[in-house]
Formats: structure tokens, sequence, C-alpha cells
């Protein structure tokens, strides 16, 4: 987990940041094949391969994930995987969020106020 700050509303949080499996992660994983190999099948077994496959594919999904859910910003709504792919969707997605947080007034009281530091847009 590392601290980062939302682009948009620029509020610190803690985010998870890695991207894909590591040599440790991979590691793991064969340990675990291993394990579970020996727990099932007393002896080796050439399903081990297919054992470790299916833990690789889990644990990159989960890694996967939990970044994507975790580097959204709670206060604001900004997505920044979502923003590079489609800024207009980004933007109404944050506009959204805005909007039913300033209705309600919690940000009024809340400890991290998300308008706190955003800049007044221009109509011109």
């Amino acid at each position: 987990m590392e601290f980062i700050y939302c682009a948009f509303c620029k509020h610190g949080r803690k985010a998870y940041t890695k991207k894909h499996l590591k040599l440790s992660d991979i590691l793991y994983c064969l340990i675990l094949a291993a394990l579970l190999m020996l727990v099932i099948w007393q002896t080796y077994n050439p399903a081990v391969f297919f054992i470790f496959t299916f833990f690789l594919i889990i644990s990159e999904s989960v890694i996967h994930l939990r970044r994507r859910v975790s580097i959204q910003c709670n206060l604001c709504g900004f997505d920044p995987v979502l923003y590079v792919k489609a800024p207009k969707l980004a933007e109404a997605k944050v506009s959204k969020v805005l909007a039913e947080k300033k209705s309600s007034g919690e940000y009024l009281f809340a400890a991290k106020n998300p308008f706190e530091h955003l800049k007044v847009k221009d109509k011109n």
C-alpha cells in the first residue's frame, strides 16, 4: 500500500499500486501448490502444474481487482483508469458524486472536504 494523492481533489489516501505478480508471489503459489499436492496425493503428481497455474491466475486477478478498486478516490469519485479510457465519462461520474455530496451536506462536517482544493471552472 502506498500513499497517493487524488489528481482531482488533491486529497491523500492509501491505495494498492502493485499491478502484477512479483517473484515472491509466484514462489508462494508454487509452495502452496506443492503443499496441496502433498496433502492430496502424498507424492509427486503432474496435476501440481495445473494447480500452480490456477493459483497464478487467481493471484493475478486478485491483485488487479484490489488495485482497480483502491485506485478510485472515495471522496470525489475520480477514477484515473476510467479517465484514461473515457475522460467525458469520468467527468460525468465525478460531477454526479460531487452533486450528491453537495446536496447531502455531509462534506461540511467531514475531516476531508472534497471541495476544499477544487478550482472554480470558468463559464466563458
